[in-house]
């Protein structure tokens, strides 16, 4: 496919993706959404695939995956078991001394993009040198609106949020539509947010290396949100709400007491880093 006309000439792209027992159908449709993107950019990318299921099986079964897809395009997918599960920024650190391209994406193993994504982050990202991370809107499965740029969060929101029955959830309505940007339109040019969910992550290499990537003390939640502050100190942290993709994951509390766990570890790292705020 030849390179289209409004790609910058040097511009590069790679990605990665973090598993840990992964539903393969929703790691299908990310690795088939991307190679789309991949070939609609025009330049080749590496992928990353960083298996930290630590489980033979599922290794073998990712690895049959790829080979089926076999994409006759410009994606060069590159799949790395991990010894261990050291939590998703370690995973997604792991690249860090690898080959990346100019611009690099964090992603979840259960989104689908929308495959103009890298010509449009590659055109923003050469039009402003100051963005340094770049987010898509989301939706779910169903095609309702998920909300993945935020505000700094309050305990009470989050604690509402992730944990409360939905009547309860009604209560506090305005709170959690603060805290989730839905004042923000869902057209127009860029806008600059505080924080941006993990599952889909457009950034700059070199700036993703400055900040030495994820705090690895972040086991899974709360990452992301770290990140974006750290990156805030050298560039722009911005959504684009002209892109968006499907997101297929989500809700901590629906997903058992280790992610309970996880969750509640992460907010307590995450607020006695960056400052509490109660509601």
């Amino acid at each position: 496919m030849p390179k289209p006309d409004n790609v910058p000439a040097e511009g590069s792209v790679s990605a990665a993706v973090v598993l840990h027992h992964s539903d393969l159908d929703n790691l299908r449709a990310t690795l088939t959404s991307v190679a789309r993107a991949v070939d609609v950019f025009g330049v080749s990318a590496p992928l990353y695939l960083i298996d930290q299921s630590c489980d033979p099986l599922y290794g073998e079964a990712v690895r049959a995956l790829v080979a089926d897809l076999n994409p006759d395009g410009l994606l060069g997918m590159h799949y790395v078991a991990r010894e261990r599960n050291a939590g998703y920024g370690a995973g997604h650190n792991s690249v860090l001394d690898c080959p990346l391209g100019d611009v690099h994406l964090i992603l979840n193993p259960d989104v689908e993009l929308p495959e103009e994504l890298l010509i449009r982050v590659r055109q923003t990202m050469a039009d402003d040198p100051n963005v340094v991370v770049l987010a898509p809107r989301g939706a779910n499965s169903e095609g309702k609106e998920e909300y993945l740029a935020k505000r700094y969060p309050s305990c009470l929101v989050l604690l509402v949020r992730a944990f409360a029955p939905e009547w309860l959830q009604r209560r506090f309505e305005k709170q959690m539509n603060h805290y989730e940007l839905r004042d923000l339109p869902s057209e127009g040019l860029l806008q600059d947010v505080p924080l941006l969910s993990g599952c889909c992550l457009a950034v700059r290499s070199d700036s993703f290396r400055a900040v030495r990537g994820f705090d690895e003390k972040f086991f899974l939640y709360f990452e992301d949100y770290d990140l974006c502050m750290r990156l805030r100190s050298i560039g722009r942290v911005v959504r684009d709400p002209s892109l968006q993709i499907i997101h297929h994951g989500g809700q901590a509390a629906r997903k058992g007491w280790r992610h309970i766990l996880w969750f509640a570890r992460g907010g307590l790292r995450f607020f006695s880093l960056w400052g509490w705020r109660w509601v």
